[in-house]
């Protein structure tokens, strides 16, 4: 049975993992175009309005993804359900969490490839940062569900 949940824990640590790669290599190969000039950014013109509306949706999924976290875990501690059951749902959250956040670097690092501004970059990187502060780990998990460490074995 403890193997199940080193599984579970460590999936949920591979898919976090997986999630910001995605990020990094994605504003990597883009900052290599950018730079390199290989392709003249098609949208200089549209970098305002892109900047407003990259501030809005990072503004609004940073806002979304912590408030419905905290939402879903106090949910879940209320539950009257076994560990397990706790575990699968906070794994749920933590998969909407991450995809709240990433949806806003991914967008930051389209616009940065679309008008060649660093600034866009900047953004996407600042969302990264809090994205790998929402990493889990057994102390978070024990903390934010308020279960026993006895608990977390029977998994």
């Amino acid at each position: 049975m403890v193997m199940q949940k080193q599984n579970g824990l460590k999936m949920l640590n591979i898919m976090h993992k997986v999630l910001l790669m995605g990020q990094v290599f994605f504003a990597v190969i883009c900052a290599f175009i950018v730079y390199t000039k290989s392709i003249l950014p098609p949208a200089k013109e549209q970098e305002k309005i892109l900047q407003v509306a990259a501030l809005i949706i990072t503004a609004a999924g940073i806002y979304a993804a912590i408030t419905l976290f905290k939402k879903k875990l106090m949910q879940i501690r209320e539950m009257q359900i076994n560990t397990k059951e706790k575990f699968l749902l906070y794994r749920a959250a933590s998969i909407v969490q991450w995809a709240l956040l990433e949806g806003p670097s991914l967008f930051c690092i389209i616009c940065f490839f679309l008008t060649g501004n660093y600034a866009f970059l900047a953004l996407a990187i600042a969302i990264m940062f809090l994205f790998i502060l929402m990493a889990p780990s057994k102390n978070k998990i024990l903390t934010q569900l308020q279960i026993s460490e006895a608990e977390l074995e029977e998994l």
